[in-house]
């Protein structure tokens, strides 16, 4: 099997099996959201968000730098494995230990202290599930993890839709979350020990070496979850929980779209870590492509929902969530930057950039947090919804730029300009039937988008080439 079929069938199954995830979880937020209504929604967003800031801890970027040197020399797998996972599980009971800690010691209320301390232990299975997750990338199996994932997915959909109809609690639902955590760990377990045997000797040496190359992840990663998460974290005490219900319930629809670029870059990381070694022209081509392809979905899907956003809110979550719409119409812009920022973000990881990837990210945190403090007091969940476009537009112009320096400047605007006509079209199309049903509405603005693209000729010979090498195998 060619490269470009390896990728293509390890691409197509994370996003088939993430689809399927995705729904899944749709399905539970839109009866979540209902069922708890604003206030209790938007405390049970805010705990996990919470939670995200120590679960970056648990990994501290060891997981991309072990698919990175797995991918480099295979030989390596069972030492670097073995160690890598006594690392894990002494930072995994700081990861668990330390929030509980900190919300003791706050003036939260007394509920929500209790489903942080409970919520914690989601963090320890999955610090876990996430490390067996680098065994199936390196080796393009990722079809257990999203066995795994599924499995957990479907339990503990069933357990907390068990719990609805019962007309539990808030912490029955969080406790059937941790529980369906450990189920997917076990499973995960399971399966990875198919492919690699551990060698629990501790090597300091290489513990140095993990430390050192994953350092700049580490703290990439905790600023990430700055600019991911510290919207809903200070909307809280700013505004209540009411406002986090009412931005959370538009993130959440925003959150599932992440799985097209990740299951790209879930593909293509490994791949672009050899080319750096054997083939910087095929490097290359792998990024040129991968913006092209990127853009072209995220345009259409930003303008849509955009359009769109107040038909989805009520038919999603009801009236009670209708001013989430304004903010889903905001927030869905920087869906655009995020597409291409999982390319260049990785892209500096596979060239041993990784200081710049922190350097990027790290301005965007100090351009997000001041953001917020400006904009929530006055604009409220609109304000940071604001914030978070912004500081993506931000990480795009910084993670471009060194890209450029250090490997090669791309025309972008050779790249976008044809999508961006074709989605304008097909923008206008929606714009003039919005009075359609929206479930002929998106077919057909799909089928003219795409016939756009077409006619615009979009698509180069080598683009064909491609579908011809992905199809070769039917």
């Amino acid at each position: 099997m060619s490269t470009v079929q390896r990728v293509a069938k390890n691409t197509g199954v994370i996003i088939t099996g993430n689809i399927a995830f995705r729904l899944i979880s749709l399905f539970v937020t839109i009866y979540l959201a209902r069922y708890l209504g604003t206030a209790e929604f938007g405390k049970y967003s805010f705990v996990f968000a919470y939670l995200a800031f120590f679960g970056v801890i648990s990994d501290l970027g060891f997981r991309a730098i072990l698919v990175r040197e797995m991918s480099r020399d295979s030989s390596l797998a069972p030492k670097l494995i073995g160690n890598a996972y006594i690392i894990r599980l002494i930072l995994t009971v700081f990861a668990v230990v330390l929030p509980i800690i900190i919300i003791t010691q706050t003036s939260y209320p007394s509920d929500t202290i209790t489903y942080v301390c409970i919520a914690a232990f989601t963090l320890l299975f999955m610090s876990f599930s996430n490390f067996y997750t680098a065994i199936f990338q390196t080796n393009l199996r990722m079809e257990y993890d999203i066995i795994a994932k599924l499995t957990f997915k479907i339990l503990s959909a069933g357990l907390i839709f068990l719990i609805i109809f019962s007309r539990g609690t808030l912490t029955q639902i969080i406790l059937a979350l941790v529980f369906s955590e450990m189920v997917r760990t076990l499973i995960s377990y399971s399966f990875a020990r198919k492919f690699v045997k551990p060698q629990f000797t501790i090597d300091f040496g290489l513990w140095k070496y993990l430390f050192k190359e994953a350092l700049p992840l580490a703290l990439s990663s905790v600023i990430l979850v700055i600019y991911y998460q510290i919207d809903m974290v200070m909307l809280s005490p700013m505004q209540g929980d009411v406002a986090v219900g009412i931005y959370s319930a538009a993130h959440k629809l925003f959150d599932p779209l992440l799985l097209i670029p990740m299951a790209l870059m879930m593909s293509l990381f490994p791949i672009m870590s050899e080319a750096f070694k054997t083939s910087r022209e095929r490097l290359i081509k792998s990024y040129r492509l991968g913006i092209k392809y990127l853009l072209i979905m995220a345009l259409p899907i930003a303008i849509g929902t955009a359009l769109l956003s107040d038909k989805i809110i009520l038919l999603i979550y009801g009236t009670e969530f209708a001013e989430s719409a304004i903010v889903l119409q905001i927030l869905i812009w920087a869906l655009v930057f995020n597409f291409v920022n999982s390319l260049l973000l990785q892209l500096l990881i596979s060239i041993d950039e990784q200081k710049l990837n922190t350097l990027s990210t790290g301005i965007c945190a100090i351009v997000n947090i001041a953001l917020n403090f400006i904009l929530i007091p006055i604009l409220s969940y609109n304000g940071a919804a604001i914030a978070t476009v912004a500081t993506h537009a931000v990480l795009f112009i910084a993670s471009f730029y060194f890209v450029s320096k250090h490997l090669q400047m791309l025309s972008i605007h050779k790249i976008v300009i044809k999508p961006v006509i074709s989605g304008l079209i097909m923008g206008t199309f929606v714009y003039y039937f919005l009075g359609v049903n929206m479930f002929l509405l998106v077919p057909s603005a799909v089928i003219i988008y795409f016939g756009a693209l077409l006619t615009l000729k979009t698509f180069s010979k080598e683009d064909w080439d491609i579908v011809k090498k992905v199809l070769g195998r039917v």
